[in-house]
């Protein structure tokens, strides 16, 4: 049992070194500073970045993102095929509506590392600018306390707030992990899905893998190559990175039931350029078998999360259970049903009975949140492509005016004949796009306003508003507001008519407010 004395010896070296050396220069601590940084104090004059990970989800406490991670590439197998799982963050981001988490915008330094763990202060060098590696997931977790130890004694104003309640470090779970290595919300679902986040600029620009025009064998110091889309660097190659939760092999849909050994993710120097990919996992052994000592490899770091609890206060809880309730009660006329005929069943059943009910009813109810899950993301998905439509009228009305104003002006009069044919031509054929677009415009809200009502159409539409602002496509609001609006009210009395439909998804193209419905 630790004494007094130790314990008060102990927080006396967490706590010396924050005044022990000056401020680290800033390669050393934010190589590739850019806005949106979080960066927090460490002990010795050090500092650690940290990025922010949007996951936009409905306004609800239990509402979270679905995600399916892993390859539909059947050799993926046990330890990487395909599954659906879910995310969700506890802060809320600066400014927007729209749930974060924090994750490290580089992997742990040697110096970082050291400034938390050794008694005495690095120097900032060169070499302690390389991830730090041939450490055991131990040691992560050992860090991850040590560090939110400090910055709660530190820095605790600094820390991000979940309802009140100050951020703590831990490894980023494995869904974090690999949510934000693909981009996260900031990339559309096909590039999220793909093997990489997108590389414009060729795989060497954005990665260390194996060979001489990259790693040439070995770590290179973090933040030289360019960042993924969400501002972090090396998330792919250089060194594997460790996780929180334990190696499972994946059954086809899902994780299967035992929990294994340490899962390193993202690849290392050594991984091929053609085998790097966001779903790589592998599984290490905690302990070496030869000497029983925690397993530490020179290909394998870590990079830190910011985390909170999850019932932050009795409000939160309290929430949380009534989010809960009503999700339990949420069902379609068929499973409402058959749960009046399992209670039905279970009243004078013996105990048996009973609990084959029990379990009959929890099984009802996880594929009834499944199928409300698909829903709506179905609903996201036909929204998002009717704004899509929506702008692509908007663009080629933009493009007919710039026709249509050459055909009508004076300077026509100077145009060959063969030159107004071609305008004229060209004039019609985007007639025609912006009506074909119209009308798979139609199609959509029609079918929306068929299937969904007006609440679950808004709340909806609010999740699509933080996802296509988080890829940098804010200018889809106007067309994805008109399109609710145009789902909502055909519900009630139908579509208006093609002229005021295309008015009205016009006047969002020119940002204008609609015509006045006669």
């Amino acid at each position: 049992m630790r004494t007094a004395t130790a314990t008060a010896a102990l927080l006396l070296m967490l706590a010396a070194p924050a005044a022990a050396q000056a401020p680290w220069p800033a390669d050393f601590t934010n190589p590739r500073a850019a806005d949106g940084d979080l960066v927090l104090p460490m002990p010795c004059g050090g500092a650690m970045a940290f990025r922010a990970v949007e996951t936009p989800a409905g306004p609800g406490a239990l509402d979270d993102r679905p995600v399916t991670l892993g390859t539909t590439d059947p050799a993926g197998g046990v330890a990487e095929f395909a599954r659906r799982e879910a995310i969700a963050g506890p802060f809320a981001a600066e400014g927007r509506d729209v749930a974060v988490f924090w994750i490290g915008k580089y992997e742990v330094t040697r110096d970082q590392y050291a400034a938390v763990m050794e008694e005495r202060c690095p120097t900032p060098a060169a070499n302690g600018r390389l991830p730090a590696a041939t450490l055991s997931w131990f040691d992560a977790v050992a860090f991850s306390q040590r560090y939110t130890t400090w910055l709660l004694r530190n820095a605790r104003a600094r820390l991000p707030q979940a309802d009140g309640s100050p951020a703590f470090v831990r490894l980023p779970t494995e869904e974090e992990w690999e949510y934000a290595a693909r981009g996260g919300a900031a990339v559309s679902e096909l590039d999220f899905l793909a093997r990489t986040f997108p590389m414009p600029e060729g795989t060497a620009r954005y990665a260390w893998f194996q060979g001489p025009r990259s790693a040439a064998g070995r770590a290179q110091p973090v933040g030289m190559l360019e960042p993924n889309p969400l501002g972090l660097h090396d998330i792919l190659g250089n060194v594997g990175e460790m996780v929180l939760e334990p190696f499972r092999a994946v059954r086809v849909g899902r994780l299967h039931g035992q929990a294994g050994g340490v899962v390193v993710k993202g690849g290392d120097f050594r991984t091929p350029e053609t085998a790097l990919r966001a779903s790589l996992r592998i599984e290490i052994p905690p302990f070496d078998a030869t000497d029983g000592q925690p397993t530490r490899l020179a290909s394998v770091g870590f990079r830190v999360a910011l985390a909170a609890h999850v019932t932050t206060s009795l409000r939160r809880a309290e929430a949380l259970n009534r989010a809960f309730e009503a999700e339990s009660r949420a069902s379609g006329t068929e499973a409402e049903n058959a749960r009046r005929q399992i209670a039905a069943l279970r009243e004078g059943a013996d105990p048996r009975l009973r609990q084959g009910l029990d379990r009959l009813e929890a099984g009802l109810m996880a594929a009834e949140r499944s199928r409300l899950e698909q829903e709506r993301a179905g609903i996201r998905a036909q929204l998002e492509g009717a704004a899509v439509l929506g702008r692509s009228a908007g663009l080629s009305q933009r493009r007919l005016d710039g026709f249509q104003a050459l055909i009508d002006g004076g300077d026509v009069v100077q145009a060959s004949p063969e030159m107004r044919t071609n305008w004229a031509r060209a004039a019609e054929g985007l007639r025609v796009e912006r009506e074909l677009a119209l009308d798979g415009y139609a199609r959509i809200v029609a079918d929306l306003g068929r299937s969904a009502d007006r609440a679950a159409l808004t709340a909806e539409a609010a999740v699509v508003a933080r996802e296509t602002e988080a890829r940098g496509a804010p200018e889809l609001g106007p067309y994805l507001d008109v399109a609710t609006r145009h789902a909502a009210d055909s519900r009630d009395r139908g579509l208006p008519p093609r002229e005021r439909l295309r008015e009205e998804v016009l006047a969002a193209a020119r940002g204008t407010a609609p015509p006045t419905q006669a």
